[in-house]
């Protein structure tokens, strides 16, 4: 029986450590500084969240993002640590083996905004942009969005960034150019 309960406390011990332990890796791994340190042959760009003043850490109010909450899916732990873990090993090798000088920065805004922004980090924090109490699109806002909601699961559906294509980075068409 003792090395029953032996056991039993090992196995919740590691259990604890295991899943604490991983939490604390993905939140560490999920932010600039870490970003940044693949991130470093485009720091430039990296930058320029950090000087938003809307989501990035240049905000005197509201919310300011991590790089995860915005280049990371929100709608399933797998898909969040899935995508996570495949961008992770991606970057580092690009980092390793590619040349700055030859990255196409200006054409790949496109690209990088269809693959490597997600609508459900949007809509993490601003689901309600979709709804009203009332169950009308009687807010202008709303009335903007209804489109998107209507061509929502259709061959011709948007993304937020197909209209916000400059959120959370401030002024990144111009350091580019």
């Amino acid at each position: 029986m003792k090395k029953v309960l032996i056991i039993i406390g090992i196995t919740i011990t590691l259990t604890l450590v295991v899943v604490f332990g991983g939490y604390k890796v993905v939140e560490v791994t999920g932010d600039y500084p870490f970003c940044g340190s693949c991130h470093a042959w485009d720091g430039a760009i990296a930058q320029t969240n950090l000087a938003d003043s809307v989501h990035g850490a240049s905000a005197t109010h509201g919310v300011k993002v991590k790089c995860s909450d915005c280049h990371l899916p929100h709608d399933s732990l797998i898909g969040y640590l899935f995508t996570k873990a495949k961008n992770g090993v991606a970057e580092g090798f690009t980092t390793m083996l590619g040349d700055p000088d030859k990255k196409d920065w200006l054409g790949n805004r496109k690209y990088t905004r269809d693959n490597y922004t997600f609508d459900s980090s949007c809509l993490k924090c601003h689901a309600n942009i979709l709804k009203t109490s009332d169950g009308n699109m009687t807010r202008a806002i709303n009335k903007m969005h209804d489109r998107y909601v209507e061509l929502k699961s259709t061959a011709e559906a948007m993304k937020c960034t197909d209209c916000h294509k400059h959120v959370g980075h401030k002024e990144l068409g111009a350091m580019l150019y």
